[in-house]
This record gives C-alpha cells, structure tokens and sequence, in this order.
C-alpha cells in the first residue's frame, strides 16, 4: 500500500515540475528569477522521472543517506539559490557565474557517477550511524555532495536575511510603490525555505516508508505554496543592472557637495522638481520611477537621489506618496459619493491596501474614517 502511494506521490511531484516550468516560462516575460525557477522545475522533473524508472526496475530498499537524492537534493537547492540571487540582484547570474556557481555539484555528481560505474565499492546504508561506521570513497563522495547541499541552503537563507532590508531601501530610492513588490515574500521565501529544506533532510537520513510517505507529501504542499507565490511576484523592473557586480548602487559623495554652489544648485532643483510635480502631476502614474524624471530634468540618477534624500529630506517613493495623499484628499471633498477603491486609483496608488497604509503613515487616519469627518 506504501509503495502505491509512495508512487502515485513521485507521479505527483513529476507533473507538478512540469506543469510548474511551463507556467512560470509561460508568464515569464523578461523576468529572469522565474525563468531560472521554470527550467529548474523542468530539470527537478527530469531526475525524478530517472530516479522513479530506477527503482521500478530495480526495487531498491529504501535507503538513509541515497546518494540519489543526495545529488537531486544538490540540485534543488543550488536552483532556488540561483533564484533568491536573481530575485535580489536582477542580471547579476550571468552564464559565466552561473555556471561557476553549480559547477561544484555537477562535479560531485559526475565524480560519485564516475566511482559507481567504474566498479567503486558501494554499500547501502539504513542509518546515519551506518554510514560513519564505514569511510571509504563511497562515503567520502556523499560527504561531500551533502555538505555542498547544506551550503546550498544556509546560502539563499542567509542573503536574504542580510540584503532584503537593503533592496527594501534601494527600492524606495528608485520606484514610487515599493511596498507592491511584495518584498515580504523574501521573509516568507526565507521560512518556506527552512521547512522544505527541514523535510528534505528528514526524508534523506529516514528509512522508514511510513515517514517517507508523509515527508513526501509536507514537501508537496509546500512546493505548491512556494510555487504559487512565485508565480504571481511582481516583477521588479530596475534600469539598474548588477551584471557588473553585486553591490547596491549606492550613491557617493562628490567631494564639493557641500560648498555654496551645489548647495544653491540642489535648492534650485528642488524648487523646479516641486514645480513640475505640481504643474504636471506625473504622480498620479502608478509606475512612476526615478528615472522618469532624468528625461525631464538633466542630471544623473545618483544626484537625482541625493536632491531627494538630502534637499527634500525623504524618499523618492515617500515624496510621490505625499502628492498622491493630497491629491486623494481633494477628490474625497470634491467628491463625497466616490469609493475609497476609486479615490485610490484616481490618485496614482496601485491597490486600495497601499493606499491605506501610505494615507495611515501621512495623516494618521484611516481613508474611511477622514472621508466620514468631512
């Protein structure tokens, strides 16, 4: 009964990856980080399709430590590694890097490949303790695939916990609604991630069918979940490329940025970018980037940020969001029997929900509740 079960689960798994890749690919565009998930999917697909037709021919035990999904297991995560980097660094993976970033378990799967086939001693273990008990290159080789799964994980966990904040900040600088690029889906990807991760290694060192069963099927759920939740990311679209490295753009210092000149300069700049966003009301946009406003004013983007956070004192995203407000308040009290869901979108906002939140941060009302009092 297990073993049915245990089949029609890997049945599951496999047309889940392909359906996956094909949707992701489908809906892609020019995203890169859900192409990188489709063809990964694609490839998952592939080594269990291998890994199923094996073990219908050749009914192996169920094993701790298989050097099978050991080398799978490499591979999964070197691929949603790939993808966390894509998502917080847009064009950084180039083909160069990419390859030197997964080159390392490809190689520890063609080495145990190689050891297999070349007549290497093999043994098949039940145990975490077993495998100790014998060290010899069989052992050696999966040490070492493991090891680079481990790495593979802490990897993607780690950068978000330590960029996310950072992206967050660079984002605020460059686009007026940073808050619709949902990157609370990276703390979300960092714990989805943990608890996949978690049931992996559970489903690697068990030997149990009954434990392997239910692993296989919290793995699903959550592969269904994290699937889900990729699909439907907002694209973040940046002019900026880190193709040319890792480091966030952050905008230096020039060295007469504080003598009288520029002083007076980013003051007369700052009166024209107020003027023109009065005039013009280029806010009432909902994709309004920083970058817009270089084809109106000619200055670069990096003092373009600075007359911003410097002669404005606030963010690109704060101070578009601030015209938008006020511009929501003169449409609730020129039209009282509007919708709060139409006043929203009137203003430039996204969704009603950033709408409230941006209203909320700037009078310290709900919309609902200031629109009553008038």
């Amino acid at each position: 009964m297990l073993d049915k079960i245990q089949f029609l689960l890997s049945l599951q798994i496999i047309g889940f990856c392909i359906f996956g890749g094909i949707t992701l690919l489908l809906r892609a565009g020019d995203n890169r980080a859900k192409k990188i998930l489709g063809w990964g999917m694609f490839l998952w697909a592939f080594l269990a399709v291998i890994r199923l037709s094996v073990n219908l021919y050749l009914h192996e035990p169920k094993e701790a430590f298989h050097p099978d999904i050991l080398i799978m297991g490499a591979l999964v995560t070197a691929t949603l590694a790939c993808y966390v980097i894509e998502v917080l660094r847009p064009g950084y993976l180039t083909c160069k890097r990419s390859f030197l970033f997964i080159s390392p378990v490809i190689f520890g799967g063609l080495a145990y490949l190689t050891y297999r086939l070349s007549g290497g001693e093999i043994h098949t273990y039940y145990s975490v303790r077993e495998v100790f008990e014998f060290f010899n290159m069989d052992v050696l080789l999966r040490m070492t695939v493991f090891l680079l799964t481990l790495f593979y994980m802490v990897l993607p966990v780690y950068l978000i916990a330590r960029y996310s904040k950072d992206f967050k900040v660079f984002l605020a600088e460059n686009v007026s609604d940073p808050e619709e690029y949902d990157l609370e889906w990276l703390k979300k990807t960092m714990i989805i991630l943990i608890v996949m991760y978690g049931f992996y290694l559970v489903l690697l060192l068990t030997d149990t069918p009954l434990m392997y069963v239910i692993d296989k099927t919290v793995l699903l759920f959550a592969w269904y979940y994290f699937f889900y939740k990729a699909l439907f990311l907002k694209v973040v679209v940046l002019e900026h490329s880190f193709k040319d490295g890792w480091d966030l753009p952050y905008q230096e210092q020039d060295a007469g940025d504080d003598d009288d000149e520029h002083k007076i300069l980013g003051k007369r700049y700052a009166e024209e970018v107020n003027a023109w966003f009065e005039r013009e009301k280029p806010y009432l946009r909902e994709d309004l980037r920083l970058t817009d406003l270089q084809r109106v004013f000619p200055i670069s983007r990096s003092y373009l940020s600075q007359l911003f956070n410097r002669e404005l004192g606030q963010s690109f995203s704060d101070y578009v969001n601030q015209f938008r407000i006020e511009e929501s308040k003169r449409l609730m009290e020129a039209e009282p029997n509007a919708s709060i869901q139409e006043i929203a979108e009137r203003s430039g906002f996204h969704s009603i929900s950033t709408f409230r939140r941006a209203f909320q941060k700037c009078t310290g009302t709900i919309p609902s509740e200031y629109k009553n009092s008038k």
